[in-house]
């Protein structure tokens, strides 16, 4: 017999509306999401993009997610009611509800969740299987079903955050014999069979940048979702996104840029929410290809790049500098004397003085400044008005260089090969989790897709080991000494530099409910669930301005 589970909350425990905020929750409507990618595919297993998150999460679900109320909160259940976390922290097990259904019908057993981890763990038939390497820990021959409603990981060596990973995003759950069937096109093409809040509509087909989704009658919250339908646009063109908003043809728009924003907060009838910084603009620096392989170089190259010009340039002023690689006024921060330390990160007294000693650096180790190096951008305008300014700072530097624009797809498959030119454009982060484990790892580990320095290069061993020992602690003061050692030294080998932060922020009219602002736009959230619409307060007025925070930012 299965013992419980640990951990089981009930729902009345975390499902908390802030209805002191936004009063009561209306059922009905129609919620219109506003995104600038375009909705290109759905495998968020196996080619996860921003975009993929956004079409998928509505019709799946993760064993745990995050709470959509409050960002800071433990992990609430998804698939899983409860767990247990082994007393040596070597395992896990899950207890799964018994009364989800799959949208066609079929009961959800563990053998579905089984298989979805088996699949992600060995990336076989996936395209670049994005959990693969978070869940490198997990003993592929002990992933079990207890029974049919009972999930068991056992770890290679205790895990000091051994839930983190599974309430990613990426690890929702599909059907076994779905799967089976239709292969990588299906995750592709196909969001018909999900357990999810929602329902994707019936004769539509992916690709499209409208995407119709529809109340799931049978979902396994009772009481939820609070809408009947979902729509999500992808809309490319920024001037097109701001039209649509201002016409009130969307509800809610995750902000692109700060032109955007200024009209919004000019707007008595649109909220606006602006908090933490969410993600970097990064150079990387191709360490494969020679002289670029000569650290001095590369920190001469940081020590050239005028953040501060780069937030007025590409940001209109809203973003920060930060130090080191988590975000600023993360509890994971290094300390700013040791970030200091390592010369190009932080602001210098004189930033000309700093770029005249980087171009010294430079010449002292024969830099071939005759040569036109590459710098690859993804071909979005965005993104290639930020390249401008690192060719610029390049410039500055008597560093010559062309773009390589590459279309979005295509930009993702060649910054994971490795076959990049000397320089590439990114943008960063910490993947949506504040913690030097996850966070820092999402970029720095060998095996990450996410780490553009590999494939092509042998693995840093001392970055390994220091993630290695990271991953053995439990205590914060020891987790926060060893993260800010692995960050100091990344920052000593300048794979990577982050240019600037951005900010976040999202607008949204007054009818629309329930939305709490998270630092990120691929959180639990994107599920809709919690957020409801209620016509009576679509004439509100007197938001104009901005909050720092909503429900209750000022």
């Amino acid at each position: 017999m299965v013992e419980g589970p640990q951990e089981a909350p009930e729902f009345a425990s975390y499902w908390k509306p802030p209805i002191d905020f936004y009063g009561n929750p209306v059922y009905g409507g129609t919620l219109r999401i506003n995104y600038e990618d375009p909705l290109e595919h759905a495998n968020i297993w196996g080619a996860l993009t921003g975009a993929a998150r956004r079409v998928r999460l509505p019709t799946h679900d993760t064993l745990m997610q995050n709470n959509p109320y409050d960002p800071g909160s433990p992990y609430i259940p998804g698939l899983a009611y409860g767990w247990t976390v082994d007393a040596d922290i070597s395992g896990v097990t899950f207890y799964l509800k018994d009364n989800v259904q799959w949208h066609n019908g079929a009961p959800f057993v563990c053998e579905d969740a089984r298989f979805t981890f088996e699949t992600m763990i060995t990336g076989e038939g996936l395209t670049r299987p994005y959990m693969q390497v978070r869940l490198k820990n997990v003993v592929l021959d002990e992933l079990q079903c207890v029974d049919d409603y009972t999930l068991k990981f056992q770890f290679d060596a205790p895990d000091a955050v051994p839930l983190l990973n599974y309430g990613n995003t990426a690890t929702v759950i599909f059907n076994k014999e779905w799967f089976l069937a239709g292969g990588e096109e299906a995750m592709f093409q196909d969001i018909s069979l999900g357990t999810g809040p929602f329902i994707w509509q019936e004769g539509q087909t992916i690709g499209f940048d409208q995407q119709h989704f529809d109340k799931n009658p049978n979902y396994h919250f009772e009481g939820i979702p609070y809408v009947d339908q979902v729509t999500v646009f992808g809309i490319l063109d920024e001037s097109v996104q701001q039209a649509t908003m201002l016409a009130h043809q969307t509800d809610w728009h995750w902000v692109r840029n700060f032109g955007q924003y200024d009209q919004y907060v000019n707007h008595d009838q649109i909220r606006v929410v602006i908090r933490a910084t969410r993600s970097s603009e990064n150079l990387w620096i191709n360490t494969r290809i020679p002289p670029l392989d000569n650290v001095r170089i590369r920190q001469a190259i940081a020590m050239g790049m005028d953040r501060v010009s780069g937030i007025n340039v590409a940001l209109s002023g809203y973003g920060s500098q930060g130090l080191g690689l988590m975000p600023p006024g993360s509890a994971w921060a290094v300390e700013r004397a040791d970030g200091c330390a390592i010369p190009g990160w932080c602001e210098p007294a004189d930033m000309e003085a700093q770029r005249a000693e980087a171009i010294q650096i430079l010449k002292e180790e024969g830099f071939d400044f005759d040569k036109t190096y590459v710098l690859t951008v993804e071909s979005d305008a965005q993104r290639v008005n930020r390249a401008t300014f690192m060719q610029e700072q390049l410039r500055l530097l008597g560093i010559k260089t062309d773009f390589d624009t590459v279309e979005t797809v295509a930009y993702r498959e060649v910054s994971q090969n490795g076959k990049w030119g000397e320089f590439l454009a990114s943008t960063g982060g910490v993947a949506g989790i504040d913690d030097p484990f996850i966070g820092l790892g999402h970029y720095h580990r060998c095996d990450s897709l996410y780490n553009f320095q590999t494939p092509g290069n042998p693995c840093d061993e001392t970055a390994e080991g220091l993630f290695e020992e990271l991953g053995k602690l439990t205590a914060y003061e020891d987790r926060k000494a060893k993260g800010q050692e692995i960050q100091l030294y990344l920052m000593s080998q300048y794979w990577n530099f982050p240019a600037f932060w951005e900010q976040e922020a999202v607008a949204f009219w007054p009818e629309v409910r329930g939305y709490v602002h998270f630092p990120g736009p691929t959180s639990s959230h994107l599920r809709w669930a919690h957020m409801w619409i209620d016509p009576a307060r679509k004439d509100d007025t007197g938001f104009a301005g901005q909050t720092s925070g909503v429900p209750g930012g000022e």
